[in-house]
């Protein structure tokens, strides 16, 4: 709980090799699937006012500084109660929206691989599913099935869970 609070303590920070290297620290610790939801229920807020905006076009993240955070929303939404978390997060959907139609890579490898974490749990995932499909992350996918293979063999695993 400490190294999380002092985690995204650091994320803020204005060193971006600090918040890389916090953002990888904060992976690492939400990676254990029995764990992410304990810490997410006593820290979600803070992690998710933290990250969020992070994603956002309006502040000065670079791609290497949002792909980490985007995995981090990856190891967070292997969680069940924390993916619910994540999933009344519009700023944080929209996000991953627009990140299906980045320019890098990168960014839409780890935003599809966060969507398919989103989608592909048995309980509760056709309200996930649904909300994603009216917000257009099923069309975006769709889109993305004619990308570089590397896209595209990510997106069609998020396909089918939908």
């Amino acid at each position: 709980a400490v190294v999380s609070t002092q985690s995204t303590g650091a994320v803020e920070e204005d060193c971006p090799k600090l918040k890389i290297k916090a953002l990888g620290l904060l992976r690492n610790v939400l990676c254990d699937t029995g764990e992410v939801d304990s810490i997410m229920m006593s820290h979600g807020a803070e992690v998710l006012s933290t990250l969020v905006p992070l994603l956002s076009p309006t502040y000065d993240s670079t791609e290497e500084e949002q792909e980490q955070v985007l995995c981090v929303f990856i190891n967070i939404a292997a969680g069940a109660l924390s993916r619910d978390l994540l999933m009344t997060r519009e700023d944080l959907l929209q996000s991953l929206l627009n990140f299906l139609s980045n320019n890098n890579t990168q960014l839409q490898i780890a935003a599809t691989t966060c969507i398919t974490q989103l989608v592909k749990r048995e309980e509760r995932s056709d309200a996930c599913q649904a909300k994603l499909r009216q917000m257009g992350h099923f069309k975006q996918l769709q889109l993305l099935l004619s990308a570089r293979p590397e896209v595209s063999d990510r997106a069609k695993i998020a396909l089918q869970y939908f």
